[in-house]
């Protein structure tokens, strides 16, 4: 019996330090509505993008929690994110890049 218990254990123990799928895995464009230093957080309304094909806004915790102290509110920023944890975790958090511009 117990090492039935064992097995389960570890069972979970696996699936709760996996890597992340790559199915929820996006990557985001949008602006920074708040700042949560305190909590090393920040609310961006996000376009749509393909897992959520809606803007809406959501909080993303920074992996490297150093990076909210750069960010400001206003500012347009793209970023990868896990959708499958909450607030998303956040990487490669970076100002947008600009949209080439359109010549008619």
């Amino acid at each position: 019996m117990a090492l039935m218990y064992v097995g389960v254990l570890a069972a979970v123990i696996a699936s709760a330090t996996a890597a992340p799928s790559p199915q929820t895995i996006a990557h985001i464009h949008g602006r920074i509505v708040s700042i949560d230093a305190k909590d090393g957080t920040f609310q961006i309304h996000h376009d749509p993008f393909p897992l959520m094909p809606m803007a809406m806004t959501m909080a993303v915790q920074p992996k490297n929690r150093a990076v909210v102290t750069t960010l400001h509110v206003g500012e347009i920023v793209d970023a990868t994110v896990d959708t499958s944890i909450y607030p998303w975790p956040g990487t490669d958090i970076r100002p947008a890049t600009p949209a080439p511009a359109h010549t008619p």
